[in-house]
């Protein structure tokens, strides 16, 4: 048998959108808006199968791909601070295989009439596998549809 490291990454990126904290904040909050935009790719469905927005809630989330699950993510809430901040960890697994776990702390900044995110991930892949680029390629991609599903709401 063999055995393969953990492997760790810490990524930080930034976004800036035309919406004041309390609106970049509630499309995290609520998880039909997070439905939208909350997705690793265009190719995946996110489907929210709970949600519980309070600092111990728990969210469990299914990713979807041509009517299939091919990932699972329960979200643990630590900290809420409206508007300001979430801090959370996340476990991804696909069937009965651990694949890792992710610390999420999203920065709610106002700029000008606007608001800075500022989001770090600290990753840990459990069995070597291209997860931590799966996990930061991901977020890339559901921050920039937040931005579209922001100027989307009027």
């Amino acid at each position: 048998m063999s055995h393969q490291s953990m492997v760790h990454r810490t990524a930080t990126m930034a976004r800036t959108y035309s919406a004041s904290p309390a609106r970049v904040f509630a499309a995290w909050a609520d998880p039909e808006i997070r439905r939208l935009w909350g997705s690793p790719s265009d190719e995946v469905e996110l489907r929210i199968d709970a949600a519980d927005f309070r600092i111990g809630g728990e969210d469990q989330q299914t990713c979807v791909v041509q009517g299939e699950p091919v990932a699972f993510v329960t979200g643990r809430y630590h900290d809420i601070v409206p508007d300001r901040r979430i801090i959370y960890t996340e476990v991804i697994s696909e069937a009965d295989a651990l694949l890792g776990m992710s610390l999420v702390s999203a920065e709610f900044i106002a700029d000008g009439s606007g608001t800075r995110l500022e989001l770090t991930l600290q990753t840990v892949a459990v069995d070597g596998s291209d997860l931590l680029d799966g996990v930061e390629e991901g977020w890339t991609s559901a921050l920039d549809r937040l931005g579209a599903q922001l100027m989307a709401v009027v």
